[in-house]
């Protein structure tokens, strides 16, 4: 009897650690005057005990509609699985085509810029052989702040807020709310085209099997190399300072 309990608590399996980290790399380089080259790459809790990995490869056409607003369409790679194998989950591959529209606003304080992309998501589950396909809109809402407003000694450092809000659009969805992410970050600006942002992402994400939903507590390091003409001048500190 105390064999067969033990057996019996052996195949029960726990749901992954809610956190972790994020590393990832965002990329914009331009060919001329209205085309670019988009390109991502994130690492998700990699080698982190009881947790999800997860592998984002992203590509994308940009076109330079004006200074302040670029539109993309590309292709994505997404490959995740539980680290171990009493973690609940399955090892999942996606093929995600997506389109998005960037819009930007410069002020003299602040930097703003609006995300709304469309995706459609082609998930293959790998450990069960399912597949479906799935629909989903995003918007995000970014906002910086440069330091150097309250001293020009503080001009390469900067403050990074953004939310974004995920819903779906498939019919396959069990539900149309996916998830939420909030990041708060300090920034700091190597060179006009790059910059480091490490901050908080808070994402809560809605789930079928789970009523309530999960709440993940995440540490986001990210590095982003801009070639974008509206960005580069952001960082330049105000006349007189």
């Amino acid at each position: 009897m105390y064999a067969g309990t033990l057996s019996l608590w052996a195949q029960v399996k726990t749901p992954p650690k809610p956190g972790g980290y994020w590393l990832a790399y965002f990329g914009d380089n331009k060919i001329n005057a209205k085309l670019g080259i988009h390109s991502e790459a994130q690492f998700r809790n990699f080698f982190l005990d009881h947790s999800v990995q997860t592998l984002l490869l992203r590509t994308g056409l940009n076109y330079y509609i004006h200074p302040a607003a670029m539109a993309t369409a590309g292709y994505g790679y997404i490959l995740g699985e539980p680290t171990e194998e009493e973690v609940i989950g399955s090892k999942v591959a996606e093929h995600r085509i997506w389109q998005q529209l960037l819009l930007r606003q410069k002020h003299p304080y602040v930097f703003m810029d609006h995300r709304f992309r469309l995706e459609q998501r082609f998930l293959n589950n790998l450990t069960n052989t399912t597949r479906q396909t799935d629909h989903r809109i995003r918007y995000r809402f970014q906002t910086l702040v440069p330091f150097y407003v309250l001293n020009p000694h503080l001009r390469h450092y900067f403050l990074a807020v953004n939310n974004e809000v995920m819903i779906n659009l498939g019919k396959e969805t069990a539900q149309t709310f996916d998830r939420n992410r909030f990041f708060a970050g300090l920034g700091y600006q190597v060179s006009p085209k790059m910059n480091f942002q490490l901050g908080y992402l808070n994402q809560f994400a809605q789930f079928s099997t789970k009523p309530g939903g999960h709440t993940d507590h995440i540490a986001m390091l990210a590095v982003s190399y801009n070639m974008d003409d509206l960005m580069q001048t952001f960082f330049s500190t105000r006349k007189g300072n």
